[in-house]
């Protein structure tokens, strides 16, 4: 008797787990609908953010005043978001705000970023390549080894997969010429051709020190940013961009995220975006940039804020904030479900079991669910009765069903 007990409580156990996950996921599948924000930018004509979704309002878009605009008028006031079919219009201004209008200007100034926290926590490559920054022939190419940064630098050939003492050994000294402690917190690049020039590795010291490091002339280039005087660095993302105006993002563990500029006297500053704290764990950022304006979007479970930011200083001129849209399935499961369990989470892309807890809101259908089971087990014992109603009353829905599959006539 006492192992038929064990079992009963393991199969109930077992089922009410599965059930969690299940009995979820089906109710979500049948309630749950897209919560996608529409597209916000920044004109340079009304000098405001604009909310566009042709798919709900196919006949107009509208800024965050509330002001409506003809969907015709859509290309002429977002002139540097549509400046591809307004050059093919010959519609193009020659200027806006004094500065001068070409497509080449417009494609190196043009900014497109995305981050999300999946990017932070997948494991990152454990060796780097490292080009030549100065290419004879002015194209970049593969140079044939790659490097590895943890307590020292290795330099290891591709083809033979051997280690490369003399370059090791150049590279290493160099560093520690200038500064760098190992063992090394992280380093980020780029490992692409495709893409206009080469600017190296940021590589993060074990004192949190960002320095700078890269090839030229097959010689070591290395300098320390000095940015972790006033910024707590957390990650960094290299981005190449073709007006060569700064090396990449920066994030910091007190919520800041900007861009690393090189200063006129070979320095390097960080220029912080003016918008709200950023976690890099929880948000996403978004980012849209033109020869003027930048718009940023910051999105995390409770909503968008949005921001334009000047091209030039990254102030804040104007912000707008939405909060995420509540669906039938945002009801049901506080409702339904105390807790439930899912393979998949809104911060991370890994397949998982994840803990989902819910509200009081649940309770009362749970105490209904127990008084039921109570009928369900009147035939039991009243310990037996009790330990299965206080079980449901706990795990509400999916205790319920697996007491109800393995509900026994005594």
């Amino acid at each position: 008797m006492k192992y038929k007990n064990l079992i009963f409580i393991a199969i109930v156990a077992f089922t009410t787990l599965v059930g969690s996950w299940v009995i979820p996921s089906l109710a979500q599948k049948m309630t749950d609908e897209s919560k996608g924000y529409p597209l916000m930018y920044y004109s340079a004509r009304l000098k405001e953010l604009c909310m566009i979704d042709f798919r709900t309002h196919p006949d107009f878009f509208s800024d965050i005043k509330g002001n409506r605009y003809a969907r015709a008028d859509y290309d002429s006031l977002l002139p540097l978001l549509n400046a591809r079919q307004l050059m093919l219009d010959g519609t193009m201004p020659d200027s806006i705000d004094g500065h001068a209008i070409d497509m080449k200007t417009l494609r190196m100034t043009q900014v497109m970023f995305r981050y999300r926290p999946q990017d932070m926590q997948m494991p990152q490559p454990p060796m780097g390549v490292l080009f030549e920054a100065m290419p004879k022939r002015g194209k970049l190419t593969l140079p044939g080894d790659y490097f590895t940064l943890t307590d020292r630098i290795t330099f290891t050939d591709a083809e033979t997969n051997t280690t490369d003492e003399k370059k090791s050994k150049r590279f290493q000294e160099e560093m520690q010429k200038k500064g760098f402690a190992f063992p090394a917190q992280g380093y980020w690049g780029n490992p692409s051709t495709r893409k206009p020039y080469e600017e190296g590795y940021f590589c993060l010291d074990a004192h949190g020190e960002l320095f700078h490091l890269k090839m030229v002339n097959g010689r070591p280039f290395v300098k320390n940013t000095h940015l972790s005087d006033s910024l707590d660095i957390r990650w960094f993302v290299m981005s190449e961009v073709s007006d060569k105006r700064f090396y990449g993002f920066v994030f910091g563990r007190e919520g800041e995220v900007g861009i690393i500029e090189s200063t006129a006297e070979g320095g390097y500053f960080f220029r912080r975006l003016d918008i709200r704290p950023f976690c890099p764990e929880k948000d996403q950022l978004t980012i849209l940039g033109n020869l003027l304006y930048w718009t940023v979007s910051v999105t995390d479970s409770q909503g968008m804020d949005t921001y334009g930011l000047d091209t030039e200083t990254l102030s804040c001129l104007s912000s707008y904030y939405q909060p995420v849209k509540q669906v039938m399935w945002d009801s049901v499961s506080e409702w339904l479900f105390p807790f439930r369990l899912s393979l998949q989470s809104e911060e991370n892309a890994f397949i998982n079991l994840y803990w989902h807890t819910g509200t009081w809101k649940a309770f009362p259908l749970n105490a209904l669910l127990a008084l039921s089971a109570l009928l369900l087990f009147r035939r039991t014992s009243p310990a037996r009765r009790g330990l299965c109603a206080g079980w449901v009353l706990l795990t509400g829905i999916p205790g319920w069903v697996a007491l109800l599959i393995m509900k026994k006539e005594n």
